[in-house]
Protein backbone atom coordinates (compact mmCIF):
# COMPACT_ATOMS: atom_id res chain seq x y z
CA UNK A 1 0.00 0.00 0.00
CA UNK A 2 1.90 3.31 -1.00
CA UNK A 3 0.18 6.83 -0.51
CA UNK A 4 1.19 9.28 -2.74
CA UNK A 5 1.56 11.75 0.49
CA UNK A 6 4.97 9.66 1.25
CA UNK A 7 6.99 11.21 -2.12
CA UNK A 8 6.24 14.78 -0.60
CA UNK A 9 10.11 16.43 -1.04
CA UNK A 10 11.31 16.38 2.66
CA UNK A 11 15.07 16.60 3.46
CA UNK A 12 14.20 14.94 6.85
CA UNK A 13 12.65 11.79 5.73
CA UNK A 14 13.95 8.89 6.75
CA UNK A 15 14.35 6.65 3.14
CA UNK A 16 14.02 3.25 4.72
CA UNK A 17 10.79 4.09 6.91
CA UNK A 18 9.41 5.17 4.01
CA UNK A 19 9.92 1.89 2.21
CA UNK A 20 8.89 -0.18 5.20
CA UNK A 21 5.21 1.62 5.32
CA UNK A 22 4.76 0.97 1.70
CA UNK A 23 5.63 -2.36 2.06
CA UNK A 24 2.85 -3.59 4.78
CA UNK A 25 3.15 -7.09 4.42
CA UNK A 26 7.22 -6.72 5.72
CA UNK A 27 7.97 -8.27 8.79
CA UNK A 28 10.67 -7.13 10.97
CA UNK A 29 12.89 -9.78 13.31
CA UNK A 30 12.59 -8.68 17.25
CA UNK A 31 14.59 -6.50 18.28
CA UNK A 32 16.04 -5.90 22.47
CA UNK A 33 13.07 -3.55 22.90
CA UNK A 34 9.32 -3.55 21.97
CA UNK A 35 9.21 -2.38 17.96
CA UNK A 36 6.78 0.22 18.76
CA UNK A 37 5.45 1.89 21.91
CA UNK A 38 2.91 4.53 21.11
CA UNK A 39 1.72 7.36 23.08
CA UNK A 40 -1.64 6.39 24.47
CA UNK A 41 -2.52 9.77 23.34
CA UNK A 42 -3.58 10.99 19.96
CA UNK A 43 -0.92 12.07 18.03
CA UNK A 44 -2.17 13.18 14.89
CA UNK A 45 -3.60 17.02 15.10
CA UNK A 46 -6.41 16.36 12.68
CA UNK A 47 -7.22 12.58 13.58
CA UNK A 48 -10.63 13.73 15.61
CA UNK A 49 -11.23 15.83 12.56
CA UNK A 50 -11.26 13.65 10.24
CA UNK A 51 -13.41 11.17 12.92
CA UNK A 52 -16.12 13.90 13.19
CA UNK A 53 -16.22 14.89 9.43
CA UNK A 54 -16.82 11.10 8.51
CA UNK A 55 -19.79 11.25 10.56
CA UNK A 56 -21.04 14.13 9.30
CA UNK A 57 -20.59 13.77 5.87
CA UNK A 58 -21.06 9.74 5.74
CA UNK A 59 -23.23 9.24 8.44
CA UNK A 60 -25.25 12.40 8.20
CA UNK A 61 -24.69 12.84 12.44
CA UNK A 62 -25.49 16.33 13.80
CA UNK A 63 -21.99 18.66 14.03
CA UNK A 64 -22.46 18.55 17.85
CA UNK A 65 -22.85 14.79 18.41
CA UNK A 66 -20.10 14.26 15.83
CA UNK A 67 -17.34 16.01 18.18
CA UNK A 68 -18.59 14.38 20.86
CA UNK A 69 -18.29 10.77 19.77
CA UNK A 70 -15.03 11.95 17.58
CA UNK A 71 -12.86 13.05 20.92
CA UNK A 72 -14.60 10.51 23.55
CA UNK A 73 -12.35 7.09 23.61
CA UNK A 74 -12.61 4.32 21.70
CA UNK A 75 -10.99 1.06 20.27
CA UNK A 76 -8.96 3.24 17.81
CA UNK A 77 -8.70 6.29 19.63
CA UNK A 78 -7.56 7.19 22.82
CA UNK A 79 -10.16 10.47 24.12
CA UNK A 80 -8.24 14.15 22.95
CA UNK A 81 -6.83 15.55 25.75
CA UNK A 82 -8.70 19.48 26.25
CA UNK A 83 -6.06 21.52 23.77
CA UNK A 84 -7.12 19.37 20.91
CA UNK A 85 -10.75 18.88 21.50
CA UNK A 86 -10.23 22.87 21.59
CA UNK A 87 -8.58 22.64 18.17
CA UNK A 88 -11.37 19.83 16.55
CA UNK A 89 -14.02 22.25 16.81
CA UNK A 90 -12.48 24.89 15.91
CA UNK A 91 -10.85 23.24 12.38
CA UNK A 92 -14.16 21.38 11.77
CA UNK A 93 -16.43 24.44 11.70
CA UNK A 94 -13.89 26.06 8.91
CA UNK A 95 -13.06 22.61 7.13
CA UNK A 96 -16.59 22.19 6.61
CA UNK A 97 -17.00 26.02 5.30
CA UNK A 98 -14.30 25.29 2.81
CA UNK A 99 -15.71 22.23 1.26
CA UNK A 100 -16.24 21.93 -2.57
CA UNK A 101 -19.87 22.81 -3.77
CA UNK A 102 -21.78 21.31 -6.28
CA UNK A 103 -19.83 17.99 -5.70
CA UNK A 104 -20.47 15.00 -3.29
CA UNK A 105 -18.79 13.57 -0.43
CA UNK A 106 -18.15 9.60 -0.97
CA UNK A 107 -17.50 7.17 1.99
CA UNK A 108 -14.24 5.27 0.14
CA UNK A 109 -11.25 5.71 -1.03
CA UNK A 110 -9.80 5.80 -4.82
CA UNK A 111 -7.44 2.85 -5.20
CA UNK A 112 -5.35 1.73 -7.89
CA UNK A 113 -4.60 -1.85 -7.95
CA UNK A 114 -1.71 -3.64 -9.91
CA UNK A 115 -1.50 -7.48 -9.41
CA UNK A 116 1.39 -9.31 -10.92
CA UNK A 117 1.17 -13.17 -12.26
CA UNK A 118 4.15 -13.72 -10.76
CA UNK A 119 6.55 -11.90 -7.49
CA UNK A 120 8.22 -9.00 -8.54
CA UNK A 121 12.37 -8.56 -7.57
CA UNK A 122 10.67 -7.36 -3.87
CA UNK A 123 8.46 -10.25 -3.29
CA UNK A 124 5.68 -8.07 -4.44
CA UNK A 125 2.31 -9.84 -6.76
CA UNK A 126 -0.02 -7.10 -5.77
CA UNK A 127 0.60 -2.86 -5.88
CA UNK A 128 -1.95 -0.35 -4.14
CA UNK A 129 -1.39 2.98 -4.68
CA UNK A 130 -4.00 5.65 -2.68
CA UNK A 131 -4.48 8.87 -1.77
CA UNK A 132 -5.00 10.47 1.81
CA UNK A 133 -7.41 13.67 1.50
CA UNK A 134 -11.54 13.66 1.73
CA UNK A 135 -12.97 12.21 -2.03
CA UNK A 136 -15.50 14.19 -3.38
CA UNK A 137 -17.57 13.43 -6.70
CA UNK A 138 -20.28 15.13 -9.21
CA UNK A 139 -23.18 13.42 -9.26
CA UNK A 140 -22.46 11.55 -12.88
CA UNK A 141 -19.19 10.94 -11.93
CA UNK A 142 -17.19 13.44 -14.27
CA UNK A 143 -15.30 15.19 -11.71
CA UNK A 144 -13.49 14.10 -8.89
CA UNK A 145 -11.45 16.23 -6.18
CA UNK A 146 -9.28 15.24 -3.41
CA UNK A 147 -9.56 17.84 -0.81
CA UNK A 148 -6.60 17.73 2.35
CA UNK A 149 -7.25 19.18 5.19
CA UNK A 150 -4.22 21.33 6.53
CA UNK A 151 -3.59 22.68 9.66
CA UNK A 152 -1.84 26.17 8.26
CA UNK A 153 -3.51 29.37 6.55
CA UNK A 154 -2.97 28.33 2.81
CA UNK A 155 -1.80 30.97 0.35
CA UNK A 156 -0.60 31.59 -3.10
CA UNK A 157 2.52 33.25 -1.77
CA UNK A 158 3.78 30.87 -0.10
CA UNK A 159 4.09 28.56 -2.79
CA UNK A 160 6.32 31.01 -4.51
CA UNK A 161 8.60 31.05 -1.71
CA UNK A 162 12.66 30.64 -2.11
CA UNK A 163 13.38 26.54 -2.64
CA UNK A 164 9.64 25.50 -3.04
CA UNK A 165 8.91 23.31 -5.95
CA UNK A 166 6.48 23.93 -8.57
CA UNK A 167 3.24 21.90 -7.88
CA UNK A 168 3.35 20.82 -11.81
CA UNK A 169 6.56 19.41 -11.15
CA UNK A 170 5.63 17.59 -7.82
CA UNK A 171 6.25 13.93 -7.43
CA UNK A 172 3.51 13.80 -4.44
CA UNK A 173 0.98 15.78 -6.91
CA UNK A 174 1.83 13.87 -9.72
CA UNK A 175 1.04 10.40 -8.18
CA UNK A 176 -2.18 11.49 -6.14
CA UNK A 177 -3.71 12.89 -8.89
CA UNK A 178 -2.95 9.58 -10.89
CA UNK A 179 -4.94 7.55 -8.19
CA UNK A 180 -7.60 10.32 -8.23
CA UNK A 181 -7.81 9.63 -11.69
CA UNK A 182 -7.62 6.06 -12.31
CA UNK A 183 -8.32 4.84 -9.05
CA UNK A 184 -11.76 2.93 -8.32
CA UNK A 185 -13.67 2.34 -5.08
CA UNK A 186 -12.30 0.47 -2.25
CA UNK A 187 -12.73 -0.28 1.65
CA UNK A 188 -9.32 0.18 3.19
CA UNK A 189 -8.85 -1.69 6.43
CA UNK A 190 -8.72 -0.72 9.56
CA UNK A 191 -5.28 -0.08 11.62
CA UNK A 192 -5.04 -3.08 12.87
CA UNK A 193 -5.24 -5.09 9.90
CA UNK A 194 -3.42 -2.89 7.85
CA UNK A 195 -1.54 -5.51 5.88
CA UNK A 196 -4.48 -6.85 4.59
CA UNK A 197 -6.13 -5.79 0.89
CA UNK A 198 -8.20 -3.46 0.03
CA UNK A 199 -11.14 -4.35 -1.08
CA UNK A 200 -13.89 -3.07 -3.76
CA UNK A 201 -16.57 -1.04 -2.12
CA UNK A 202 -19.94 -2.65 -3.09
CA UNK A 203 -22.64 -0.21 -3.72
CA UNK A 204 -21.63 2.83 -4.45
CA UNK A 205 -22.97 3.13 -7.67
CA UNK A 206 -22.47 3.10 -11.34
CA UNK A 207 -21.15 6.99 -11.64
CA UNK A 208 -18.51 5.81 -8.58
CA UNK A 209 -16.31 3.56 -11.85
CA UNK A 210 -16.72 5.79 -13.99
CA UNK A 211 -13.17 7.40 -14.61
CA UNK A 212 -13.23 11.04 -14.21
CA UNK A 213 -12.45 13.89 -17.06
CA UNK A 214 -11.35 16.09 -14.43
CA UNK A 215 -9.30 15.78 -11.49
CA UNK A 216 -8.82 18.56 -8.88
CA UNK A 217 -6.69 18.53 -5.69
CA UNK A 218 -7.32 21.75 -3.57
CA UNK A 219 -6.16 22.60 0.24
CA UNK A 220 -8.51 23.34 2.83
CA UNK A 221 -7.60 25.78 5.59
CA UNK A 222 -9.02 24.36 8.94
CA UNK A 223 -7.96 27.82 10.62
CA UNK A 224 -10.08 29.97 8.13
CA UNK A 225 -11.41 27.96 5.85
CA UNK A 226 -9.80 29.03 2.64
CA UNK A 227 -9.48 26.73 -0.40
CA UNK A 228 -5.87 26.69 -2.50
CA UNK A 229 -6.18 24.56 -5.76
CA UNK A 230 -2.92 22.52 -6.16
CA UNK A 231 -4.19 20.82 -9.43
CA UNK A 232 -6.74 21.24 -11.93
CA UNK A 233 -6.06 18.37 -14.91
CA UNK A 234 -7.58 16.28 -17.15
CA UNK A 235 -6.72 12.54 -17.31
CA UNK A 236 -4.12 13.00 -19.78
CA UNK A 237 -2.26 15.46 -18.69
CA UNK A 238 -1.73 13.72 -15.29
CA UNK A 239 -0.87 10.30 -16.79
CA UNK A 240 2.06 12.61 -18.60
CA UNK A 241 3.09 14.38 -15.12
CA UNK A 242 2.76 10.95 -14.00
CA UNK A 243 5.21 8.96 -15.92
CA UNK A 244 7.49 11.75 -16.05
CA UNK A 245 7.64 12.76 -11.96
CA UNK A 246 5.02 10.29 -10.37
CA UNK A 247 5.97 7.07 -11.19
CA UNK A 248 10.04 7.24 -11.21
CA UNK A 249 10.04 8.92 -7.26
CA UNK A 250 7.37 5.98 -6.21
CA UNK A 251 9.75 3.17 -7.76
CA UNK A 252 12.41 5.08 -5.80
CA UNK A 253 10.96 5.17 -2.45
CA UNK A 254 9.51 1.44 -2.10
CA UNK A 255 12.78 0.38 -3.03
CA UNK A 256 14.47 3.23 -0.70
CA UNK A 257 16.94 1.31 1.65
CA UNK A 258 19.13 4.57 2.66
CA UNK A 259 18.58 5.61 7.03
CA UNK A 260 18.33 9.14 8.25
CA UNK A 261 17.42 9.06 11.92
CA UNK A 262 15.80 11.81 12.78
CA UNK A 263 12.23 12.69 13.67
CA UNK A 264 10.70 10.12 11.64
CA UNK A 265 12.88 7.57 14.25
CA UNK A 266 9.94 8.10 17.01
CA UNK A 267 7.16 6.06 15.66
CA UNK A 268 9.50 3.87 13.38
CA UNK A 269 9.43 -0.01 14.39
CA UNK A 270 12.54 -0.35 13.28
CA UNK A 271 14.30 2.04 15.63
CA UNK A 272 15.06 -0.35 18.82
CA UNK A 273 17.38 -2.00 15.67
CA UNK A 274 18.48 0.45 13.12
CA UNK A 275 22.12 0.27 12.35
CA UNK A 276 22.08 4.20 11.52
CA UNK A 277 20.96 5.30 14.88
CA UNK A 278 23.60 5.90 17.71
CA UNK A 279 22.79 4.22 20.98
CA UNK A 280 23.86 5.95 24.47
CA UNK A 281 22.18 4.71 27.63
CA UNK A 282 21.26 7.02 30.62
CA UNK A 283 22.27 10.22 28.63
CA UNK A 284 18.85 11.44 30.34
CA UNK A 285 19.73 9.64 33.37
CA UNK A 286 16.75 8.00 33.56
CA UNK A 287 16.03 4.38 33.81
CA UNK A 288 12.75 3.73 32.80
CA UNK A 289 11.57 2.06 29.70
CA UNK A 290 8.15 1.29 30.31
CA UNK A 291 6.73 5.22 28.98
CA UNK A 292 6.20 5.38 25.31
CA UNK A 293 8.85 6.15 23.10
CA UNK A 294 9.36 9.95 22.30
CA UNK A 295 11.24 12.20 21.24
CA UNK A 296 13.16 14.59 23.48
CA UNK A 297 15.31 17.80 22.76
CA UNK A 298 16.54 20.78 24.83
CA UNK A 299 13.26 22.80 23.03
CA UNK A 300 10.45 20.74 24.09
CA UNK A 301 12.09 19.80 27.66
CA UNK A 302 12.60 23.51 28.38
CA UNK A 303 8.97 23.84 26.92
CA UNK A 304 7.71 21.73 29.35
CA UNK A 305 9.74 22.91 32.61
CA UNK A 306 9.99 26.49 31.79
CA UNK A 307 12.72 28.85 32.21
CA UNK A 308 14.63 28.58 35.72
CA UNK A 309 13.32 30.73 38.29
CA UNK A 310 10.18 31.84 36.03
CA UNK A 311 7.87 29.29 37.40
CA UNK A 312 6.63 29.27 34.05
CA UNK A 313 6.40 25.60 33.31
CA UNK A 314 3.65 24.19 31.63
CA UNK A 315 3.18 20.16 30.50
CA UNK A 316 0.08 21.13 28.53
CA UNK A 317 2.45 24.02 26.28
CA UNK A 318 4.71 20.97 25.34
CA UNK A 319 1.87 18.58 24.66
CA UNK A 320 0.08 20.96 22.26
CA UNK A 321 3.53 22.27 20.82
CA UNK A 322 4.11 18.32 19.82
CA UNK A 323 1.36 18.12 18.43
CA UNK A 324 1.92 20.92 16.13
CA UNK A 325 -1.42 22.40 16.83
CA UNK A 326 -0.90 25.76 14.80
CA UNK A 327 -0.21 29.45 16.14
CA UNK A 328 -2.30 31.61 14.16
CA UNK A 329 -1.67 34.86 15.43
CA UNK A 330 2.12 33.99 15.25
CA UNK A 331 3.19 34.86 18.17
CA UNK A 332 5.78 32.13 18.53
CA UNK A 333 7.70 34.59 16.14
CA UNK A 334 8.64 38.00 18.03
CA UNK A 335 10.73 40.02 15.87
CA UNK A 336 13.40 39.21 18.64
CA UNK A 337 13.01 35.21 17.31
CA UNK A 338 13.00 36.27 13.72
CA UNK A 339 16.31 38.51 14.10
CA UNK A 340 17.57 35.53 15.40
CA UNK A 341 16.92 33.21 12.91
CA UNK A 342 17.73 35.72 10.14
CA UNK A 343 21.00 36.39 11.78
CA UNK A 344 21.77 32.61 11.50
CA UNK A 345 20.96 32.36 8.59
CA UNK A 346 23.36 34.84 6.79
CA UNK A 347 26.39 33.63 8.63
CA UNK A 348 25.05 29.97 7.69
CA UNK A 349 25.10 31.23 3.74
CA UNK A 350 27.73 33.36 4.32
CA UNK A 351 29.77 30.36 4.75
CA UNK A 352 28.76 27.65 2.76
CA UNK A 353 29.25 30.25 -0.02
CA UNK A 354 33.04 31.34 1.57
CA UNK A 355 34.16 27.77 2.36
CA UNK A 356 37.45 28.42 4.36
CA UNK A 357 37.28 32.21 4.60
CA UNK A 358 37.06 33.67 7.72
CA UNK A 359 34.05 36.29 7.70
CA UNK A 360 34.81 40.44 7.76
CA UNK A 361 32.55 42.75 9.66
CA UNK A 362 32.18 44.24 5.95
CA UNK A 363 30.49 40.96 4.71
CA UNK A 364 27.37 41.85 7.12
CA UNK A 365 24.15 43.10 5.76
CA UNK A 366 23.36 47.44 5.23
CA UNK A 367 21.84 47.75 8.32
CA UNK A 368 20.02 51.19 7.01
CA UNK A 369 17.42 49.07 5.16
CA UNK A 370 15.17 45.71 5.57
CA UNK A 371 17.10 42.83 4.41
CA UNK A 372 16.15 39.14 4.12
CA UNK A 373 18.52 35.83 5.08
CA UNK A 374 16.71 32.40 3.60
CA UNK A 375 13.46 32.80 4.43
CA UNK A 376 13.74 35.20 7.27
CA UNK A 377 13.11 39.14 6.36
CA UNK A 378 14.45 41.61 8.96
CA UNK A 379 12.20 45.12 9.39
CA UNK A 380 14.12 48.25 9.11
CA UNK A 381 13.49 48.53 12.80
CA UNK A 382 15.74 45.55 13.63
CA UNK A 383 18.29 45.81 10.57
CA UNK A 384 20.85 47.94 11.80
CA UNK A 385 21.13 45.70 15.12
CA UNK A 386 21.17 42.68 13.59
CA UNK A 387 23.57 43.48 10.77
CA UNK A 388 25.42 44.47 13.94
CA UNK A 389 25.27 41.13 15.10
CA UNK A 390 26.59 39.47 12.18
CA UNK A 391 29.19 41.79 12.07
CA UNK A 392 29.82 40.96 15.47
CA UNK A 393 30.32 37.12 14.29
CA UNK A 394 33.80 38.14 12.38
CA UNK A 395 35.60 38.18 15.46
CA UNK A 396 35.38 34.69 16.39
CA UNK A 397 34.70 32.90 13.22
CA UNK A 398 35.88 29.45 13.10
CA UNK A 399 37.34 30.25 9.84
CA UNK A 400 40.04 32.49 11.45
CA UNK A 401 41.78 29.13 12.82
CA UNK A 402 44.05 27.81 10.25
CA UNK A 403 43.26 24.14 11.51
CA UNK A 404 39.63 24.53 10.69
CA UNK A 405 38.73 22.33 7.50
CA UNK A 406 34.61 22.37 7.87
CA UNK A 407 32.30 24.28 9.24
CA UNK A 408 28.39 22.18 9.32
CA UNK A 409 24.99 24.43 10.07
CA UNK A 410 22.07 22.89 11.48
CA UNK A 411 23.08 19.71 11.64
CA UNK A 412 20.57 17.57 14.02
CA UNK A 413 22.14 14.57 15.72
CA UNK A 414 20.07 11.69 17.63
CA UNK A 415 20.90 8.91 19.49
CA UNK A 416 18.48 6.42 21.51
CA UNK A 417 18.65 6.47 25.48
CA UNK A 418 17.97 3.12 25.76
CA UNK A 419 17.72 2.83 29.25
CA UNK A 420 14.88 5.68 28.92
CA UNK A 421 13.55 4.60 25.23
CA UNK A 422 13.83 8.12 24.53
CA UNK A 423 14.99 9.35 20.86
CA UNK A 424 17.29 12.04 22.01
CA UNK A 425 17.69 14.69 19.11
CA UNK A 426 19.94 17.86 19.03
CA UNK A 427 19.80 20.46 16.67
CA UNK A 428 23.32 22.10 16.40
CA UNK A 429 23.77 25.72 15.51
CA UNK A 430 27.00 25.20 14.10
CA UNK A 431 30.00 21.94 14.06
CA UNK A 432 33.24 22.44 12.80
CA UNK A 433 36.25 20.17 12.55
CA UNK A 434 39.11 21.14 14.23
CA UNK A 435 41.72 18.89 13.15
CA UNK A 436 40.32 15.36 14.23
CA UNK A 437 37.51 16.57 16.15
CA UNK A 438 33.92 18.25 15.97
CA UNK A 439 33.80 21.31 18.18
CA UNK A 440 30.36 22.10 19.17
CA UNK A 441 29.32 26.04 19.08
CA UNK A 442 25.79 27.50 20.26
CA UNK A 443 25.45 31.34 18.80
CA UNK A 444 22.93 33.30 20.27
CA UNK A 445 21.96 36.71 19.88
CA UNK A 446 21.09 39.33 23.09
CA UNK A 447 20.18 42.89 21.82
CA UNK A 448 22.00 44.36 25.36
CA UNK A 449 24.86 45.82 25.03
CA UNK A 450 26.52 44.39 27.69
CA UNK A 451 25.06 40.98 28.59
CA UNK A 452 26.22 39.26 31.66
CA UNK A 453 27.67 35.92 32.14
CA UNK A 454 25.36 32.98 32.92
CA UNK A 455 25.70 32.16 36.57
CA UNK A 456 24.79 28.28 35.99
CA UNK A 457 25.54 28.31 32.48
CA UNK A 458 24.29 24.66 31.95
CA UNK A 459 20.79 25.27 33.49
CA UNK A 460 20.61 28.62 31.81
CA UNK A 461 21.63 27.50 28.32
CA UNK A 462 20.69 23.58 28.76
CA UNK A 463 21.86 23.18 24.84
CA UNK A 464 25.37 23.06 26.27
CA UNK A 465 25.05 21.13 28.74
CA UNK A 466 23.84 18.29 26.28
CA UNK A 467 26.06 19.39 23.73
CA UNK A 468 28.81 18.33 26.60
CA UNK A 469 27.79 15.05 26.98
CA UNK A 470 27.23 14.33 23.17
CA UNK A 471 30.83 16.54 22.38
CA UNK A 472 33.15 13.13 24.11
CA UNK A 473 31.18 10.54 22.95
CA UNK A 474 31.05 8.40 19.49
CA UNK A 475 27.38 10.15 18.59
CA UNK A 476 29.38 13.15 17.18
CA UNK A 477 33.33 12.34 17.74
CA UNK A 478 35.33 9.09 16.96
CA UNK A 479 38.33 11.03 17.96
CA UNK A 480 37.11 13.69 20.30
CA UNK A 481 41.34 14.78 21.44
CA UNK A 482 40.41 18.27 20.53
CA UNK A 483 36.46 18.29 21.32
CA UNK A 484 35.22 21.18 23.16
CA UNK A 485 31.62 23.31 23.58
CA UNK A 486 31.37 27.27 22.39
CA UNK A 487 29.15 29.84 23.10
CA UNK A 488 29.29 33.04 21.08
CA UNK A 489 27.18 35.52 22.37
CA UNK A 490 26.83 38.32 19.09
CA UNK A 491 25.54 41.81 20.70
CA UNK A 492 25.31 45.40 19.49
CA UNK A 493 28.33 46.04 20.67
CA UNK A 494 30.78 43.09 19.67
CA UNK A 495 30.73 38.99 20.49
CA UNK A 496 31.95 37.14 23.18
CA UNK A 497 33.27 33.29 23.21
CA UNK A 498 32.84 31.11 26.08
CA UNK A 499 34.40 27.91 25.69
CA UNK A 500 33.34 24.91 27.82
CA UNK A 501 36.06 21.70 28.23
CA UNK A 502 33.70 18.88 27.92
CA UNK A 503 36.37 16.22 29.13
CA UNK A 504 35.95 18.43 33.01
CA UNK A 505 34.89 15.96 35.72
CA UNK A 506 32.80 19.41 37.11
CA UNK A 507 31.36 20.04 33.95
CA UNK A 508 30.11 16.88 33.14
CA UNK A 509 28.68 16.44 36.26
CA UNK A 510 27.05 19.87 36.25
CA UNK A 511 25.83 19.41 32.79
CA UNK A 512 24.20 15.56 33.41
CA UNK A 513 22.18 16.96 35.93
CA UNK A 514 20.98 20.08 34.15
CA UNK A 515 19.97 17.30 31.59
CA UNK A 516 18.31 15.16 34.02
CA UNK A 517 16.28 18.15 35.85
CA UNK A 518 14.72 18.60 31.93
CA UNK A 519 13.97 15.69 31.22
CA UNK A 520 13.18 13.32 34.28
CA UNK A 521 9.71 14.79 35.10
CA UNK A 522 8.58 15.11 31.50
CA UNK A 523 9.81 11.05 31.09
CA UNK A 524 7.28 10.21 33.82
CA UNK A 525 4.30 12.22 32.83
CA UNK A 526 1.52 11.06 30.44
CA UNK A 527 -1.15 13.39 31.66
CA UNK A 528 0.61 16.61 30.21
CA UNK A 529 -2.04 18.80 32.21
CA UNK A 530 -2.12 22.30 32.31
CA UNK A 531 -0.17 24.79 34.90
CA UNK A 532 -1.80 28.31 34.48
CA UNK A 533 0.17 31.47 35.21
CA UNK A 534 1.29 34.41 34.01
CA UNK A 535 3.44 32.86 31.14
CA UNK A 536 0.04 32.14 29.31
CA UNK A 537 -0.21 35.77 28.54
CA UNK A 538 2.62 35.19 25.86
CA UNK A 539 1.89 31.34 25.22
CA UNK A 540 0.87 30.49 21.38
CA UNK A 541 -0.83 27.58 22.37
CA UNK A 542 -3.29 29.48 24.92
CA UNK A 543 -5.88 29.81 22.13
CA UNK A 544 -6.17 25.70 22.36
CA UNK A 545 -5.13 25.51 25.90
CA UNK A 546 -8.66 26.78 27.67
CA UNK A 547 -7.69 26.07 31.35
CA UNK A 548 -9.35 26.45 34.29
CA UNK A 549 -9.02 30.14 35.21
CA UNK A 550 -10.36 31.41 38.46
CA UNK A 551 -13.30 34.22 37.79
CA UNK A 552 -11.49 37.63 36.55
CA UNK A 553 -7.96 36.29 36.16
CA UNK A 554 -6.22 38.41 34.13
CA UNK A 555 -3.72 35.50 32.72
CA UNK A 556 -5.75 35.23 29.48
CA UNK A 557 -8.03 37.88 28.14
CA UNK A 558 -11.02 37.27 25.64
CA UNK A 559 -9.05 37.93 22.26
CA UNK A 560 -6.58 34.93 23.43
CA UNK A 561 -9.68 32.26 24.56
CA UNK A 562 -10.32 29.47 22.00
CA UNK A 563 -13.10 30.26 19.44
CA UNK A 564 -16.22 27.58 21.21
CA UNK A 565 -18.19 25.72 18.25
CA UNK A 566 -21.43 24.43 18.87
CA UNK A 567 2.41 1.03 -1.32
CA UNK A 568 3.45 -2.40 -1.68
CA UNK A 569 2.33 -6.25 -0.34
CA UNK A 570 3.97 -9.12 -0.72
Amino acid sequence: MFAGSSLRQDSGRCPYKKALKARTGFRLSPGPLPAYKPDRRESFNLGPTGAALDLIEYKGVDSGEALHRSLAATRERPEADPGLAAWTRFAVRHYLEGRPSGLLPVDYTWVVVTSLEQPDTRGAKRYEQCVWGRPYVSADGRVRELCVPVARHVARAERTAPNVIDPSERADLAAAAYVVSRGDPYRMPDRYNWSQDAMPAPGVGEAAWRHPDEVRITEVSCLDGRRFELLRESPEEIARRYTVYGAPELTATVSGNGFLPGFDCEDCKYAPSCPALSRLGGILSVDDQTKPRRIWSVTNGRSYMGRPGHEEGCPARERLRRLRLPDPEGRALTPHVIRGHAVHAWIQQHHESHPGRACRPEDAPDGRSAWSAGRWTIPEEQAELGARMIAAHARHCPYQLSSVHKVVHERTLVLHDTAADVLVLAKTDMLYRDGPSWVYRETKTDARRDPPEEAEIFRERPQLALAVLLSTSPVLNDDATGARVELEVLGPAGARLTIIDPFDVANRAAARQAVHELAAEWHSDTNASTSAGPHCRNCEMAVWCLPAFPTGSVYVSESTAAPAFGTTKG
